[in-house]
């Protein structure tokens, strides 16, 4: 059983080095080179199909990666019911190996979550008081012992509700997840209507906050603040929130939450904007 289970590990990784391999070598190819080579018309077009192409490698290596997974998941389940009464350094080996399976579906969700953010846009009413108030319930039949408020009533709005959902799911789950150890999580969700008409809605919380010289790198591809070490995550989740919002019209950005913690906000641009595809 254990020979089988580090045979489909190393096979799952194979698979996924073997699928990326090609799309990192052209990212440090494209990183280091200069402004002769990248400058022009022609040129933006071959990086931006380049970057279609990336995606479109990475939801293939995600897909790739799911039933060895499941596979590892369901052999390490067996062990640990049939051989549930050995020692503690078993126990132990299987804890890290389940810790180890559990980095490696979030990275796989979130791939496959990546490579989605450019789908084509399904317009229609969302009730975002509707969709918030579904994520509450997921989250705090998570947590449990969570505070999540929502100020007033949240607008109905034209969106991609799957999509959007996607965004407040993640900005609503690390605001509850990024809080310190001991401390019960409290949570505000708002949004009001901006003089252009457009919406803004914000997340704030009373958790860890977010490092000053964090704030204009945390929507990079896998940037991860200094003070996350200590929390699961993938450096993925707002840079997908990011290119949502901006898919949508918007923006998303960061700032200081007053007394403590972080505001995590976004605009929502009226129907038919520029920048809404």
């Amino acid at each position: 059983m254990t020979s089988q289970l580090i045979t489909l590990l190393h096979h799952g990784g194979a698979a996924l080095a073997a699928r990326l391999a090609p799309g990192a070598a052209w990212h440090r190819a494209a990183g280091t080179a200069g402004t002769g080579t990248l400058g022009g018309h022609g040129c933006a077009q071959r990086v931006s199909d380049r970057e279609s192409e990336l995606r479109a490698l990475m939801s293939m290596a995600s897909h790739d990666l799911k039933n060895p997974l499941a596979a590892v998941t369901a052999h390490v389940e067996m062990l640990r019911a049939d051989y549930g009464s050995l020692g503690a350094d078993f126990q132990r080996d299987l804890t890290a190996i389940e810790r180890g399976l559990g980095r490696m579906s979030r990275l796989t969700q979130e791939l496959l979550d990546y490579a989605r953010a450019d789908q084509p846009l399904n317009l229609g009413p969302a009730s975002l008081d509707d969709m918030v108030q579904d994520i509450i319930s997921d989250h705090v039949t998570i947590v449990g012992t969570a505070r999540v408020v929502v100020a007033g009533t949240l607008p109905t709005v034209v969106v991609d509700a799957p999509l959007l959902r996607h965004v407040l799911d993640n900005l609503i789950g690390n605001a509850i997840k990024y809080t310190p150890a001991g401390s019960v999580p409290e949570v505000e969700v708002r949004a009001d209507v901006l003089p252009d008409g457009a919406i803004r809605v914000e997340v704030a919380d009373r958790g860890i906050g977010v490092p000053a010289a964090d704030q204009l790198k945390i929507f990079d591809a896998f940037h991860r603040c200094a003070n996350s070490s200590g929390y699961p995550g993938t450096g993925l989740g707002l840079n997908i929130c990011q290119r949502i919002i901006e898919r949508h019209g918007g923006r998303i950005g960061v700032e200081d939450n007053p007394g403590g913690g972080s505001r995590f906000w976004f605009t929502l641009a009226l129907l038919g904007r520029p920048g809404q595809q």
